[in-house]
């Protein structure tokens, strides 16, 4: 069976798992092609959104939630986009901030007309702020919303 074929059948853990198991040349040039600089980040990225998938699919609670699997950093300057995910007294790695911001980096070149990445940051601008209650919970910063990464794409 081809390979492409082969992949269409897998659930993402399965994929997952596969990409890990990857000789490092072959995962590193499917790394590059997505930005990503090295094969255990993209390893860590691909496990995180199959986590956030499945909190997702079962509809179970996302927000405030402190992620068992959470994406790893990159090193400073590796991607200029998620640079501010590793800015000094960054709150909550394991929050789940940190998996939407990967997951809009990702789309930005898996899918570069998708507009999920505006309409997750539309979602938690609006979010009600109170003392209770306020997107810090999930490890969003101040100001990090208007960062390059949530900056809405303009139309050509």
């Amino acid at each position: 069976m081809p390979i492409w074929a082969l992949t269409e059948l897998l659930e993402l853990g399965q994929l997952s798992r596969l990409y890990s198991g990857l000789r490092n040349d072959l995962a590193t040039e499917i790394a590059t092609a997505f930005g990503v600089p090295t094969k255990r980040l993209m390893a860590s990225w691909i496990a995180t959104v199959n986590y956030v998938r499945n909190i997702a699919a079962h509809h179970a609670r996302l927000f405030n939630r402190k992620l068992v699997i959470s994406p790893k950093r990159p090193k400073p300057g590796q991607v200029p986009l998620l640079d501010h995910l590793g800015q000094l007294g960054a709150p909550k790695q394991f929050g789940s901030y940190n998996a939407l911001a990967v997951m809009a980096y990702l789309l930005k070149t898996a899918a570069p007309t998708a507009n999920w990445p505006d309409r997750v940051a539309s979602h938690l601008r609006q979010f009600p702020r109170n003392t209770a209650l306020d997107v810090g919970s999930m490890g969003v910063a101040e100001g990090w919303l208007d960062e390059p990464l949530w900056r809405p794409r303009v139309s050509k």
